[in-house]
């Protein structure tokens, strides 16, 4: 099936709760594997054609890939632990964290939704039927896909997803718009050093990083999947202000919140033609597809986005 390009966030279908859209990436996945799979066992080739082998199956393999990942994703939107995925894994919490925490901080950022980096259609009830039907074509088992996933005949259940998907955004918004402020705050904090007014001006500016760390408590609450990290966020952000209040200036402002990962991380997943693109071009992209960053904030990453990955390329 040929990649379907997404509609406007304005015209699209409610998405489904958040673990019911990981499982329907997942069966997308799946299913593109078993093509895979039932193609190559069948293919024919050529006695000149070397090398067409192991593409093909390093093909498979970036499918399978891409199915850990999404079952990472999968897990942490049940409710799995970071323990929980090392002992699945065969290795320790730590381990999983640093593996998968980026791909998971990506689809926290991205709307815990599918997106049209992937593959199949936008509308979930529509993409759980053309699944339903190949399933069914193979197996003789009629809506397994959709048994799986219980939001798709509860639109309260959606309902309320999507209400948690639109404070989350705002939330996001305002940490950004905080994060804007704090540099105000600094600026005349420092400029306001050895005068009557000095000890306001700290004192507004660990106000902003207060607010800061609440958002991020907030946001623990809405994105399961991402909590760890928001709860990290929030206590760097109270520690930030505390040390303002003692005095003392921090050696920088906010420690970066995550978002260069999250780029990083998207940018990865993107074609090779798109990435091909103008710098402007490729954050405009990303930004869109983020939904919630600004440009500007993309931008911002965008050129050590870009070494690292072809530093991984050049590996």
């Amino acid at each position: 099936m040929d990649e379907v390009n997404e509609p406007a966030e304005q015209e699209r279908s409610p998405a489904l709760a958040p673990a019911d859209e990981a499982m329907l990436a997942r069966a997308q996945t799946l299913r593109e594997i078993t093509d895979a799979a039932l193609r190559d066992v069948a293919q024919h080739y050529p006695g000149d054609d070397h090398g067409s082998l192991l593409r093909d199956a390093l093909f498979v393999h970036g499918l399978t890939e891409k199915l850990i990942d999404q079952a990472v994703i999968a897990e942490r939107e049940r409710g799995a632990s970071w323990t929980d995925i090392g002992n699945a894994a065969g290795t320790s919490r730590q381990a999983a964290h640093e593996r998968w925490n980026t791909n998971v901080g990506a689809w926290v950022l991205m709307g815990r939704q599918r997106t049209g980096i992937g593959r199949g259609p936008a509308d979930p009830a529509t993409h759980a039927q053309y699944l339903d039907e190949w399933y069914a074509d193979m197996a003789g088992e009629q809506q397994a896909v959709s048994a799986l996933l219980p939001s798709l005949g509860d639109e309260a259940a959606r309902a309320e997803a999507n209400a948690r998907r639109a404070e989350a955004k705002q939330l996001h918004q305002q940490a950004e718009e905080l994060r804007k402020e704090i540099d105000a705050s600094y600026s005349a904090a420092m400029e306001a050093t050895g005068t009557d007014a000095s000890e306001e001006k700290r004192a507004v500016w660990a106000a902003k990083h207060f607010a800061r760390a609440e958002v991020y408590d907030r946001l623990a609450v809405l994105e399961g999947p991402d909590a760890v990290e928001h709860r990290r966020r929030a206590a760097a952000q109270r520690g930030i202000a505390q040390d303002i209040l003692k005095g003392s200036t921090p050696a920088s402002t906010p420690a970066d919140d995550g978002t260069r990962e999250r780029v990083y991380a998207a940018y990865c997943d993107l074609t090779d033609e798109e990435r091909s693109g103008s710098k402007r071009a490729v954050a405009a992209l990303l930004a869109e597809r983020f939904g919630r960053l600004q440009i500007d904030s993309v931008r911002k990453h965008l050129d050590p986005v870009i070494e690292a990955y072809h530093q991984k390329e050049r590996l």
